[in-house]
This record gives C-alpha cells, structure tokens and sequence, in this order.
C-alpha cells in the first residue's frame, strides 16, 4: 500500500510538472516576445499603384547549399499558396519548364546575369508589370528547424528593384519559438491543437508557412505606411518658408443713413434729459 502511494504522489507531481512547464510554454505564444522581419527594402512610396500581376520564378536553393537544395520541392508549393493568400497582387508561376522553353534556363538568381531580353520578353509573355526571384537560403528539417528567404521584387518596365527581404527563422530563438506556437493557435482547430502541436512545431512546411505569411504581412504594413507618408509629402501644405499671405474676406459694402428698415416707421425721439444743456 505504502508503495502505491508513493507511485501515485510520484505520477501527481510529474504531471503538475508538466502542466507547469506547458502552462510557461503556451505563455510565450500569448504574450510574446515575438519575431518580426527587420532585413527588408521597399521602394520610397511602396509597392506601384499599377502593379497587378506578377511573374514569379520558380525557387532556387543557396548555390552549393545541399539542405536547401532538397527544401525546393517541399516549399515550392508552400511559397505560391501564401503568395496566393496574401493578395498583394496576381500571381502568375513561372515553371522551370517554361523558363527553359523562354531563355534555356531552369533556374536564375535575382544577382546574376539575366538572360538577352529577359525583361521585355518576360512582360510580353506573361502580361505581368514585375518579377519575383526567389531563393531558399536556408532549410533545417531537424529540430531546431530553420528556414531562409530570399526575395527580389524587380519592375519588368525599367529593371528598378521595388522590394527585397533576406531572413532567416530559426525555431530554435524564442522569439520565432513563439510566433510558429501563435501562428498554430490561430490556425489549428482547438480539439486537435494538444495532439499535433510537437508535430507542426518540428514540420519544416508549416514554418514555411507561416514565414511567408510574416514577410507578406509585414510587407503589407510597410506599404500601407509608406503610401500613406508618399500621399502626406504630396498633399500636405508648406510647412517651410514665409507662408503666403491669408487675404481677409471682403466685407460687404454697408448702406450710408439710417439702419431702419425700408417700409417701417422712424421711432420717435427719446424726450430729453432733465437738467441736460
């Protein structure tokens, strides 16, 4: 009897331990701190009023970077469907085969030498207004598990970059730790979060997931701050130098004589004061 006592407080005590260690696990997910993009370019006044379509290229892994190399095929997919659902603008996919059939090529860097005509004809065949290079830098299938982005945003028109963003998630930083826990409660139903949480935490593909929808939300914030400092700078009135004088309204003219309205009677003189001279 007196073992079993000993087994059950034993069990009790590991279980509140592990009810504590999860409760201070699910404390980061709620309250932070959480990662946020920093390695990013966007062009003064944000993404182009006019940018509707744009042609992605298929994903290249780091040159000589073997792990990445064998994260293409896995996050290929993962990459078109967040692009899809952030919305920023219609994706057209480029493949390797098309590419190959465009400039004999199956995979080009956003820094090496583009193909004879590659921007020209690129807009002519896809009818889009900029092209997207894309390139995992880093992929860690094993826990801690990592991914890297590359992403180069150029306007097929004049060759000008218009966005850029080069990061790293490490789920082994607590901050990324915490944002891929947010990110899945607020994705996965609540009756399986329990069940397939240490899964999803280890599944290089839903740290792809939510990655891209971090940089593309960011991106999105970025934007909206961006054209809204571009609209300020255009609308907004001198705020340097003499300000231009303020005329004061003209009055309208006022008529000479009697303010008494015309029709009415004058009213009769007040009777004088006693004792006035």
């Amino acid at each position: 009897m007196k073992i079993f006592r000993i087994l059950t407080l034993t069990a009790a005590s590991g279980l509140l331990a592990g009810c504590a260690a999860l409760e201070r696990t699910d404390k980061g997910a709620y309250m932070g701190p959480f990662h946020a993009p920093s390695n990013t370019h966007l062009a003064p006044g944000g993404l182009p009023t006019d940018l509707l379509r744009v042609a992605v290229m298929p994903l290249t892994p780091g040159r000589g970077n073997a792990p990445a190399d064998r994260g293409v095929p896995l996050l290929q997919a993962v990459l078109t469907e967040e692009l899809s659902r952030a919305r920023l603008f219609e994706v057209v996919t480029v493949t390797p085969h098309r590419l190959h059939g465009l400039f004999n090529e199956r995979a080009i860097y956003a820094d090496a030498t583009l193909p004879f005509d590659f921007l020209p004809m690129l807009a002519k065949e896809t009818g889009c207004q900029a092209v997207l290079f894309c390139e995992l830098t880093t992929y860690r299938a094993y826990p801690p598990i990592g991914v890297g982005w590359k992403l180069h945003l150029f306007s097929l028109e004049d060759g000008e970059l218009i966005w850029a963003t080069d990061e790293v998630f490490d789920a082994g930083q607590t901050t990324v730790n915490n944002s891929l826990r947010r990110h899945i409660r607020e994705r996965q139903s609540s009756s399986i979060l329990a069940a397939t949480e240490l899964l999803i935490l280890n599944s290089p593909r839903e740290l792809g997931r939510y990655s891209l929808g971090t940089i593309f939300q960011y991106l999105t914030e970025k934007n909206a701050k961006e054209m809204l400092l571009a609209a300020d700078t255009k609308d907004s009135q001198r705020v340097s130098g003499n300000p231009e004088p303020v005329e004061p309204p003209e009055e309208e003219p006022q008529s000479e004589g009697s303010t008494v309205p015309e029709g009415s009677k004058d009213p009769a003189p007040l009777p004088p004061i006693p004792g006035a001279t």
